[in-house]
């Protein structure tokens, strides 16, 4: 996903709470980064609502196949900094439910109202069953085929900047209820 820089009305969100909370030495730090879990907690949910809503994959599908790092810290400049990283590798063409035909080959959706045609392509109900394509005029070799990677889903912008407004909204809400929660 990439690096979320988090500032408020244009100070820096550590500047800010220290502004707010200079009668409580040390509270503004401790404010900010509970604040920054909070908002990478949510980002982590709604990346899977914002994939699955613009993807054809099911939200249990895309958590089962992503692992997220989660990294909060403020910097030297006095501003706080979540990393959210999400890797993940290639998923099976079966997780975006394609259309198997004899005579036609293969059709799928990875992105909604995108469908992909493989007219060589087949399925094979053994082992698990998965998509495999001709590579050339005999019986093989063949290849098996995969769609998109959930790293690669967040990537597209329908989902990137939602998941990036989403992040900062919770931030600045949290921020503004951890401020309160310290000085009463």
């Amino acid at each position: 996903m990439g690096i979320v820089d988090v500032s408020v009305g244009g100070l820096t969100s550590l500047d800010y709470a220290n502004a707010v909370l200079h009668d409580f030495p040390g509270k503004a730090m401790i404010a900010v980064n509970r604040a920054a879990k909070r908002a990478s907690q949510s980002g982590r949910t709604e990346a899977k609502r914002y994939a699955a809503r613009t993807y054809n994959i099911k939200q249990s599908t895309f958590t089962k196949n992503t692992t997220t790092t989660v990294k909060v810290f403020g910097g030297g400049s006095g501003a706080a900094k979540v990393i959210i990283k999400y890797s993940g590798a290639l998923l099976d063409l079966l997780e975006f439910k394609p259309k198997v035909s004899k005579t036609d080959g293969v059709k799928y959706e990875a992105k909604r109202g995108n469908q992909i045609h493989f007219r060589h392509a087949f399925d094979i109900k053994a082992y698990g069953g998965h998509i495999y394509e001709r590579v050339g005029k005999p019986r093989f070799p063949v290849r098996k085929k995969l769609g998109p990677s959930t790293p690669h889903m967040l990537q597209d912008t329908d989902v990137k900047v939602p998941l990036g407004d989403k992040i900062m909204e919770t931030f600045n809400k949290r921020l503004a209820h951890e401020i309160g929660r310290m000085m009463s």
